[in-house]
């Protein structure tokens, strides 16, 4: 994996389908998410939005900036993949090509082959 967190690993998994979005002034969007950055940032269609003072609106797009989000719920299959997404950032790194001792190759070697005439 690339070198973001569960969070944001998770959130692009859940892209196509309906989510919901608390901002920290209050406002609540519902809708299916397009586009989720690494920072949290995110674009919402179909949207349903309750502003605080209780007013709701359809909108058909929104941009949501990651600073401002208090709270995302995601569909319920969510639960269980972040136990698998913290197995996969935490598994050990593969050892690659050459054993232990790094790089490729064998153990290093002897003599080298000369062609033609020895100084």
């Amino acid at each position: 994996m690339n070198d973001v967190g569960v969070p944001v690993s998770l959130l692009k998994e859940f892209v196509n389908k309906t989510i919901t979005v608390d901002t920290h002034n209050g406002e609540i969007f519902t809708g299916t998410l397009v586009d989720a950055q690494d920072n949290l940032s995110m674009n919402l269609e179909d949207v349903n939005t309750t502003f605080a003072s209780g007013h709701t609106t359809n909108m058909e797009s929104v941009y949501i900036k990651g600073h401002k989000i208090r709270y995302i719920a995601l569909p319920e299959k969510a639960k269980s993949r972040v136990v698998e997404l913290h197995r996969e950032m935490n598994r050990p790194p593969s050892r690659g090509r050459g054993g232990s001792r790094g790089g490729r190759g064998g153990r290093g070697g002897g003599r080298p082959s000369f062609r033609g005439r020895r100084y």
